[in-house]
């Protein structure tokens, strides 16, 4: 099976659709538009991914998706380009302490 994409010119300018006389679009269309396609996919289920089964996403991913923090950070790890690990962390009264990971004498920049 392969996916086409239909693409059309306007053939005047249409100004309700923002279109140019000659101007390429695509149409949209959706499965109840396509006959046959409704019926062919009814059968078809999918589940959501745990971090145990697949779904419409592997496991792997769900497990990388579910760590993602999306509240704001206390501290951020980077890495320099030699491969140094860097913690940088906001303090308090608005400063960025940047430590380098194994340094035991601590603050590399505080600006």
């Amino acid at each position: 099976m392969s996916t086409k994409k239909v693409q059309l010119k306007s053939s005047e300018n249409n100004p309700d659709l923002g279109l140019s006389k000659d101007e390429p679009y695509y149409p949209i269309t959706s499965v109840d538009a396509i006959k046959g396609l409704g019926e062919k996919l009814q059968g078809m289920a999918y589940q959501p991914a745990t971090i145990d089964v697949d779904g419409l996403m592997s496991k792997e991913d769900k497990q990388k998706l579910d760590a993602v923090t999306l509240e704001p950070l206390s501290d951020v790890k980077l890495r320099s380009p030699d491969g140094s690990i860097f913690m940088m962390k906001m303090m308090d009264n608005g400063s960025i302490n940047i430590t380098k990971e194994g340094n035991d004498d601590g603050t590399i920049s505080d600006k």
